[in-house]
């Protein structure tokens, strides 16, 4: 066989053996930017180990949090009163265009000023985690511009720690199956999340998965001691198209009988910019000759857009530039 083929395929098995591990990035390590940078490139997502979080507070949340999710339906429906939709409890349905999981879950908004009814433990419980996640989260952001060799790092954080922007924080509880014979469902769909990132933890059962370039799925394995970074389609566009906004989705496994009887519990927290905040690519990252490959637009003018679609949807796509013809783009541009 000839060397330089056989040289290739060796580099393409490589690939392809590095594409199916996810990438774990020490946050503490002096080469974590360039770690982060290569991961968003290549998996859109990455397991962030010495994040500094309090084992403490994160348990606290979790216990209270499946406190929550142990009670009637009813008690928390009725706790959901007083929430600006679509924030508050919700179960089985995932957004207002027919898509649906085996879940339920709770959203709550650091900007929200409504009054809801729910118990104080678990109030004060999110009120602790959303102060730690939001500064690992800033820590991520100013890592993600480092490895991309910005001279302001601080661009992307400031997108999300300013005043007026769009920071969420989900709890999504995935109850047992103990049905012996049922096949993998859907526990919530694949997709990709609209913000600039997400970053989540959960507790010790499985089911999340992420989707490689090549559209194969790889299994997460479930760590209590990491959380893990999905890029979003926000900063895709925002790096025109260096990082990707990974696609995700998470399997409801079937169960093994009666004893089964775990579920899996997941923190995500969404860092999103102002409504007015203009989504284009950051000019400090463009080269020279380089052309957005996306549309200019308003974070508000791309969540309304996005919630509009399917789960599966690519929300990406009607803004993509070279999806429009001539005259469209020069309309556009000027």
């Amino acid at each position: 066989m000839d060397a330089s083929l056989t040289a290739s395929r060796n580099v393409q098995s490589n690939t392809k053996q590095q594409l199916a591990l996810v990438p774990v990035i020490d946050l503490l390590s002096p080469g974590s930017a360039g770690a982060i940078a290569d991961a968003c490139r290549s998996h859109g997502f990455f397991k962030a180990v010495n994040h500094g979080m309090a084992v403490g507070i994160t348990e606290t949340l979790e216990a209270e949090a499946m406190a929550f999710f142990a009670l009637p339906r009813g008690d928390k429906i009725n706790s959901s009163f007083g929430f600006t939709k679509p924030l508050g409890y919700g179960c089985g349905n995932i957004g207002t265009n027919g898509d649906v999981g085996s879940l339920e879950y709770l959203i709550v908004s650091d900007t929200d000023n409504s009054t809801p009814t729910m118990p104080i433990a678990l109030c004060h419980a999110m009120d602790a985690y959303m102060t730690i996640v939001q500064e690992v989260a800033g820590r991520v952001l100013e890592l993600m511009a480092e490895g991309l060799g910005m001279e302001d790092t601080n661009v992307f954080r400031g997108m999300v720690h300013r005043d007026g922007s769009d920071e969420l924080l989900r709890l999504n509880h995935y109850p047992p199956s103990r049905r012996l014979e049922e096949a993998p469902g859907t526990g919530f769909g694949e997709h990709t999340d609209p913000q600039l990132m997400s970053l989540l933890r959960s507790n010790s059962v499985s089911g999340l998965q992420i989707a490689l370039p090549d559209g194969t799925w790889l299994p997460v394995a479930p760590d209590t001691e990491s959380v893990f970074v999905n890029v979003g389609d926000a900063m895709q566009v925002l790096t025109n198209g260096r990082y990707r906004s990974v696609r995700h989705r998470v399997v409801a496994e079937p169960g093994t009988g009666e004893a089964d009887v775990l579920s899996r519990l997941s923190t995500i927290y969404f860092g999103g910019p102002a409504p007015a905040e203009r989504i284009v690519p950051v000019a400090g990252l463009m080269g020279a000759l380089e052309v957005s490959e996306y549309m200019s637009f308003t974070w508000e003018e791309y969540k309304s857009a996005a919630y509009k679609t399917k789960l599966g949807a690519c929300r990406l796509e009607p803004f993509l530039l070279k999806e429009l013809g001539a005259e469209e783009t020069t309309a556009t541009s000027s």
